[in-house]
């Protein structure tokens, strides 16, 4: 399994902030009032000595979520992204990451939670930046 698929798949069935029930899609986000989408944001590889690989692999986690001029679905909104970052952080302590084909994940970091990168007038597009290292085996 690629980095990409791994990553929404450890996302989708391990975090209990994502509900099951909530479309989540890999590069694409559609119209529903809660929707994830997992983007590449592009990798980087370098190569030891032995010709062993270490890939940082670039997500953006993207939310589409319930928006407005109330204030109870901005602040959910928020939640949501700050306990998303610290489960994440969680896992890197615990050591539990994705499953990624012929590589074993080291690490695993969140930042810039809850970022929106577009608004309407009831919904808004939040995002998380994901990088995950790989070390190939």
């Amino acid at each position: 399994m690629n980095a990409l698929d791994a990553t929404r798949k450890w996302l989708r069935e391990e975090c209990p902030l994502i509900d099951k029930q909530d479309r989540f899609n890999a590069n694409y986000l559609g119209a529903e009032t809660t929707e994830y989408t997992l983007r590449s944001a592009g990798d980087t590889c370098t190569t030891d000595v032995l010709g062993l690989d270490t890939v940082t692999c670039n997500f953006v986690f993207v939310a589409q979520l319930p928006f407005g001029k109330a204030l109870v679905p901005n602040l959910s909104a928020a939640d949501f992204f700050a306990n998303l970052s610290a489960w994440v952080r969680g896992q890197d302590r615990a050591h539990q990451y994705p499953n990624v084909s012929g590589y074993q994940a080291t690490k695993i970091e969140a930042s810039n939670a809850g970022v929106i990168t577009q608004a309407e007038a009831n919904s808004a597009r939040y995002q998380l930046q994901i990088k995950l290292t790989l070390e190939e085996v």
